[in-house]
């Protein structure tokens, strides 16, 4: 892997400052605080789906390479330094995956313009179904953009002793580019491990309430999101307090805070639904689990990826495109030895390496919290039929529970069709129809 197109405004500035005021240490606040305006920019490149996961996770602008240009090739992905002959067996087994996916998603002869459809599939199975079967060692580059106070979650992430062999590379080629004696101040060992089972203890409950089934659950909400909303509307615009205003609504308030959401809202000021707030628990594939960190606007608590490893019994996700083909026993098979053999590597290498074994088919829990004006965005983006099956279905049963509670506040956490013009030009699915039917 290689660090490229580094580019930043103010590094230099804080290079000197610190040699300036010989300054030897300083406290993570402070150095945040110091670096906040910063800006950083760079590309990883020929990184592996471990990595790009883990730094997304950091919530910051990171723009990835879509694995419908996953290169099949011998060096489309990275392995984690085993013996000669365990590297043969994760060579062979990796390349097995990847001439899977090559022969699911075969394109029929002839010439088509643009994206393929699915009718220019031979076996009906689209890249983005059969990219499922990759593992998370396969190849992709990042373009990072990010504010230099975030350098201190980076480093937390390179030395943290779970991911420290995974980042090793990646930490040598960043750090050519940072000024030494910033390096010298930011965080240096880390453990995520730590506090794990405490961590778990306090997730354990709300995690057994989500299995394959219950794939979204709704796990905690406020208790009247209309009135929240409305009350918060009316908070900047009335010399009353709410607590009067309450008094005064008497037993009409939630009508009247209904009435309230609808008319603020109808203004366009979306900022008073982030006081509607909902914690969802949510089953998923890696793909989605990837989209689903993409948006930056959720604050998400998964599983540990170790738990994916050690519970071989978990269904992973089959495309229905692959379930109804001829590759589907071929796909299991596949899986059950990939699953074999990322147990055997955690048990003989530890946990860092086997996690290049997960595949994109495997499901991990997660837990979400967001506010309504998160959601608008969300589920607008993932529910419009362009966007990937999984999510879309995902982000369906979001909505459907989520209305339950406020068809006010969800009214319009839609696709731009549903209520206008399609935003997605010359690839528009052609069903505006259709979606007003459904969703209107």
């Amino acid at each position: 892997m290689k660090i490229t197109n580094f580019e930043h405004t103010g590094l230099d500035k804080i290079e000197l400052w610190i040699e300036k005021n010989n300054i030897k240490f300083l406290d993570e606040k402070s150095l945040k605080e110091a670096l906040k305006t910063i800006n950083i920019s760079f590309v990883a490149e020929g990184i592996d789906r471990v990595q790009s996961m883990l730094l997304c996770e950091m919530k910051d602008s990171y723009v990835q390479q879509s694995q419908r240009y996953v290169a099949i090739k011998e060096d489309g992905y990275i392995l984690p330094a085993l013996s000669e002959e365990d590297n043969k067996l994760a060579k062979a087994l990796t390349e097995k995956a990847f001439d899977l996916y090559k022969r699911m998603s075969e394109l029929k002869d002839g010439d088509f313009k643009g994206r393929p459809k699915i009718e220019n599939y031979k076996y009906g199975i689209p890249i983005e179904d059969a990219r499922y079967i990759l593992p998370l060692s396969t190849k992709t580059n990042v373009s990072v953009t990010m504010t230099g106070d975030k350098l201190c979650q980076l480093f937390c992430l390179m030395n943290d002793k779970k991911y420290l062999n995974i980042f090793s590379d990646f930490k040598k080629e960043l750090c050519a580019y940072l000024p030494n004696n910033l390096i010298y101040l930011l965080p240096k060992a880390c453990d995520s491990d730590k506090n794990k089972a405490l961590i778990e203890n306090l997730y354990d409950e709300d995690m057994k309430k989500i299995d394959t089934e219950n794939n979204m659950v709704l796990l905690t909400a406020f208790n009247n999101l209309d009135l929240k909303v409305g009350l918060g509307a009316l908070t900047s615009t009335q010399a009353r307090t709410p607590s009067e205003t309450l008094m005064a609504w008497g037993g009409e308030a939630d009508s009247k805070a209904k009435g309230v959401a609808k008319r603020v809202l109808g203004y366009g000021h979306e900022s008073i639904a982030e006081q509607a707030r909902t914690t969802f628990g949510m089953m998923c594939s890696m793909v989605t689990y990837h989209q689903q960190i993409r948006h930056r606007l959720s604050e998400n608590h998964r599983e540990d990826l170790c738990n994916i490893i050690l519970d071989p019994a978990r269904p992973v996700l089959v495309p229905p495109s692959i379930k109804n083909s001829v590759f589907y026993q071929e796909y299991l098979d596949l899986v059950e030895t990939f699953k074999d053999f990322r147990l055997y590597i955690l048990k003989n290498y530890g946990q860092d390496k086997a996690f290049s074994f997960i595949l994109n088919c495997d499901q991990i829990k997660l837990i979400i919290s967001t506010n309504a004006r998160i959601d608008f965005t969300m589920l607008a983006e993932r529910i419009c039929n362009n966007a990937q099956w999984e999510i879309r279905e995902l982000a369906i049963k979001k909505l459907m529970i989520l209305r339950s509670m406020s068809n006010i506040l969800y009214e319009r956490a839609l696709p731009s069709c549903v209520f206008g013009k399609c935003k997605e030009g010359k690839l528009t699915c052609g069903k505006q129809q259709e979606m007003r039917n459904k969703f209107l």
